[in-house]
């Protein structure tokens, strides 16, 4: 686990005390490999799943973008019952290159990185509401409802990660997340260990603000994939907002001026790098990026922000 140094947190904005209280992290010296069990899936679970899908199935088929809506179709992820990652993950790996890795939950960040590093992508074989999620935190106070929880979930990663992963721009884009995130905590520059901390907590708060609960300006071309005219000015292609009705609903009610809960900014990635976030709420606001390009080249020709000096 890396270090939890805060010698540089008064360069952030937007400070979050004890945001992921409660969830457990695996690390490199957990066992943190569960491989599917799929046929010891239950119909509670396939019930579960079905559920949480067709509520969202219509909602982004209107307002996800073109990565997501292609990839999506591309594979074998079913609406009404749990998927198999066997049959997902050759698809997967002929298209990209990358592989799923199942295992046990949310991981640290020495581990994620290195497992990205690999282009593998792990997720999780256990899903919110269930009786299997409810003894994991037995005792433990966490948000577990169908429109949102905090630790990443099967839904959360193979309904809304995954299928931007047949896009090979997307997948080189978090390939290279993997590869830069390792070099921070390997600290070729020798920074040490208050810097590391600091400078994946940029990197954290980039992946946050992007491919999690990132935003895209709508120019009208992804109509072409939808059976819904887009009526917002926004696409979204964060995965955390893609996987939660609550976060799908609050994007589309800001956007349309029926609530005041959210604001949208445009993509900044020195403000973003500096702006914290909580795993436990609604986001209080949403960054738009101008294209998928767009955000692949800013990062490229911005790392050297992600390795400060002090």
């Amino acid at each position: 686990m890396i270090s939890k140094a805060k010698g540089y947190d008064h360069l952030f904005q937007n400070l979050i005390p004890n945001s992921i209280d409660g969830i457990k992290i695996f690390g490199v010296e957990d066992q943190y490999v569960k491989p599917q069990d799929y046929d010891s899936i239950n119909n509670l679970e396939n019930r579960i799943w079905a559920e949480l899908y067709q509520n969202l199935e219509f909602l982004l088929d209107q307002y996800a973008s073109s990565e997501y809506l292609l990839g999506l179709r591309a594979l074998p992820i079913p609406n009404n019952m749990f998927p198999d990652f066997s049959a997902i993950s050759p698809l997967l790996e002929n298209s990209t290159g990358w592989t799923l890795l199942s295992v046990a939950g949310f991981l640290d960040e020495e581990l994620f990185f290195e497992i990205n590093k690999k282009r593998q992508f792990p997720v999780t074989e256990i899903i919110r509401k269930s009786p299997r999620f409810d003894e994991k935190y037995s005792g433990t106070d966490i948000k577990n409802n169908k429109g949102y929880t905090p630790e990443p979930d099967i839904f959360h990663d193979i309904q809304a990660h995954v299928p931007f992963l047949m896009n090979k721009d997307y997948a080189k884009f978090m390939w290279e997340i993997g590869i830069l995130g390792d070099e921070i905590i390997k600290d070729h520059r020798n920074l040490g260990p208050e810097l590391v901390t600091h400078n994946l907590k940029r990197l954290q708060n980039f992946a946050w603000w992007t491919y999690e609960y990132g935003l895209l300006k709508n120019n009208g071309a992804s109509d072409n994939y939808r059976r819904a005219h887009n009526d917002i000015q926004y696409e979204i292609y964060g995965a955390g907002i893609i996987s939660s009705f609550d976060e799908v609903t609050n994007v589309v009610e800001c956007a349309k001026g029926k609530s005041d809960r959210s604001i949208f900014l445009p993509y900044d990635i020195e403000e973003i790098v500096l702006t914290c976030f909580d795993y436990s709420n609604i986001q209080d606001r949403y960054y738009v990026i101008e294209s998928m390009e767009g955000l692949y080249c800013s990062f490229r020709e911005n790392k050297e922000i992600f390795l400060f000096e002090g």
